[in-house]
């Protein structure tokens, strides 16, 4: 019998190899301006990343957005210190609110290494129906993650079903069909259950 294997060690690879990058561009990031740091990236980070094969234009985005996350990345997190300051509120716990609410942001770049169809780069030419699908995923792990970040989509959401929310949200992130299945199998008790809270909801008001 023939084995099947969802993730290879390229891909395992790739993936730690993208987490050290992100971490080394978001320290880098830390209290820099925006076009200094994007020139220090390129001269840095983009290398490593097309040593991984990764295309330009999705290699210069992917460094260029985990830099501009540093601005809300504690503990030197510059754009979340001013609001605290504007608000009148504690900068860490500021700061800490800032990184939590931006986790859609921070998985973003993920997406457009894996899928490099969003930045309109493709090998073999445009394909509307490959873009649409592949946005579509996209949409679906960012809403998945926010919802289990704040603990609410259709109803206030159980830690339980926040972490399973969060664990498909990931998941949408990588570029297959058997990876936006797995996402499904994933989150489907907890929107089940959301469905029928909300409906229950509506029914007794």
């Amino acid at each position: 019998y023939g084995t099947y294997q969802l993730f290879t060690i390229e891909d395992l690879t790739l993936f730690i190899s993208l987490v050290f990058i992100a971490l080394a561009c978001i320290l880098m990031g830390a209290g820099v301006p925006t076009t200094a740091l994007y020139i220090m990236l390129v001269s840095v980070a983009q290398p490593a990343l097309a040593q991984l094969g990764i295309p330009p234009i999705a290699s210069h985005m992917f460094v260029l957005y985990y830099g501009v996350v540093a601005e809300i990345t504690p503990p030197v997190c510059t754009s979340a210190y001013a609001a605290a300051a504007i608000a009148n509120s504690n900068p860490f716990r500021t700061g800490i609110s800032a990184f939590t609410l931006g986790l859609g942001k921070v998985i973003a770049p993920m997406a457009f290494v894996y899928a490099p169809v969003l930045l309109f780069v493709s090998s073999t030419g445009f394909d509307l129906l490959e873009f649409s699908y592949t946005a579509a995923s996209c949409i679906a792990g960012v809403i998945a993650l926010s919802s289990a970040v704040v603990g609410y989509w259709l109803v206030p959401m159980g830690a339980v079903f926040r972490v399973l929310m969060a664990l498909a949200g990931f998941v949408f992130i990588a570029p297959s069909v058997q990876a936006d299945l797995a996402a499904l199998v994933i989150a489907a008790p907890a929107v089940i259950s959301q469905v029928l809270a909300r409906y229950a909801s509506n029914a007794a008001a």
